[in-house]
């Protein structure tokens, strides 16, 4: 009986990892709004129904998709960070690798572009916060343990600096020339979080 359920729960993870997988290309090629349930099934080699056996709605099934981009991101974002010793240098390769990371996909970057029409902006924020902000605030944290950042209260400037590196991405990603953008962008970061050392 155990292992008919070990299948059972195998065969449901594979549909799920396959569901995201393809609503993640439909979203990215066709937009939100566009993308049907149906083009998702199909594109997955499921059924309507199956859809909606993992998903409530859309909605909620871009919501996953969007989670496990920004959680497999972030987790080379935290890579790029640990390749260095100096708590200025992390920060720095950690904003830079998010800028890079989210630019240099352009299905990544087609659904960062999408996600405040499909979940709604306060949404977006709530997850990006949930995900990304502790990254932040533990560079922050650390600099400011090692003496090396000014009397500044430390959430508050998590938040700042995290939405600071939100709207540049965003930016950049929306620009013609994304790239340049994202150079352009982390010169501007660069220079906010030089305003912070101590001294």
């Amino acid at each position: 009986m155990m292992a008919v359920n070990n299948r059972r729960q195998e065969y449901k993870e594979l549909t799920r990892a396959a569901l995201l997988e393809a609503a993640g290309k439909q979203f990215a090629r066709s937009g939100f709004s566009a993308t049907s349930v149906d083009d998702i099934a199909l594109a997955a080699r499921v059924s309507k129904g199956t859809v909606y056996h993992h998903f409530t709605d859309k909605a909620e099934l871009f919501e996953a998709v969007f989670r496990e981009w920004q959680q497999q991101l972030l987790a080379e974002v935290a890579q790029a960070a640990r390749r260095h010793r100096d708590p200025w240098t992390q920060l720095d390769a950690a904003l830079t690798a998010y800028l890079q990371k989210t630019v240099a996909d352009p299905a990544h970057r087609a659904l960062l572009q999408e996600a405040p029409s499909a979940l709604g902006v306060q949404r977006c924020r709530k997850i990006d916060e949930e995900l990304g902000l502790p990254v932040i605030l533990a560079a922050l944290e650390a600099l400011h343990e090692d003496g090396q950042l000014g009397q500044q209260p430390t959430d508050m400037l998590a938040r700042v600096l995290f939405g600071a590196l939100c709207e540049a991405a965003m930016t950049a990603g929306a620009d013609a020339d994304p790239q340049r953008a994202q150079r352009e962008a982390a010169t501007a970061l660069r220079t906010i979080t030089a305003g912070l050392r101590r001294g």
